[in-house]
Formats: structure tokens, sequence, C-alpha cells
């Protein structure tokens, strides 16, 4: 998997996807630990258990929440947004893997490349919610 020409060489392209989120990850769960450490919030559950009770059966963010937390500073949506990045980083991998093989033209790689972000796209976006809702 050689890139052609003399053009960036698409593989490390893919290997920065890893490298950058998870990266990128980290330091928003470490700003977002020491945000809790400067200020713990109101409310805040004092152990595992409380947490786990107080979001049980509550709906997900949505992104504007989650953003205008981010942006307020909120150690929670700080750590969440973390989170997330770390979690699509494989899915942002793949997809870069789907674009380095049709920019070699290998019809067969990209193929199943696809079928492996299809998979991971319905887990996420169809059996998740599903899940969620109970069925």
């Amino acid at each position: 998997m050689k890139a052609q020409g003399p053009g960036p060489d698409l593989t490390s392209v893919v290997s920065d996807v890893l490298k950058y989120g998870v990266l990128i990850s980290a330091m928003l769960l470490v700003v977002g630990i020491a945000l809790l450490v400067v200020e713990q919030p109101s409310g805040m559950p004092s152990s595992v258990q409380q947490l786990a009770s107080s979001n049980y059966d509550k709906p997900t963010l949505s992104l504007g929440q989650l953003l205008s937390g981010v942006g307020q500073g909120t150690a929670g949506f700080v750590l969440q947004l973390g989170l997330l990045v770390l979690l699509a980083t494989p899915v942002v991998r793949v997809f870069a893997s789907v674009i380095v093989f049709a920019a070699e033209k290998d019809r067969t790689y990209m193929a199943i490349t696809l079928i492996v972000l299809g998979i991971l796209l319905c887990s996420i976006l169809v059996v998740g919610p599903a899940e969620v809702r109970g069925g």
C-alpha cells in the first residue's frame, strides 16, 4: 500500500488519524479532570453508584448541548467530548482507509473496508439507539 506520485504518503495519513485522535482525546480528558479538581460542580455524585443511578434512563445530549457545555468550560461536558473523540477515532480511521484504497484503485480492499464502515455505522446509528429504547 504505497502512495503513488509525489503526493503525501496516504498510509501515514491514516496512521496520523489514530495518533492525533487519541492525542486530542487525551488532552480533552486531562482538561476535564483538571476542571473537576479545580472546582467540583454542585450536585456531583460522590460515588459511582450514585452516578449510575442519576444517569439511568436519561436521553443522551444533543451536539448543541455538548458544545455549549464545553464552551462554558463545564468539566462533565469536556470529559464527554474527550470520550466521544476517542470513540470516533477508529471510525474516522476506517473512513480514511476507504479514501486511501480508492486513491490506490484497490477495489477489493476498498469494498471490504466499506463493509466494515457500514457495520460500524449501523451498530452506532441503528443498534445502539434501539438498545437504549429497549427494543
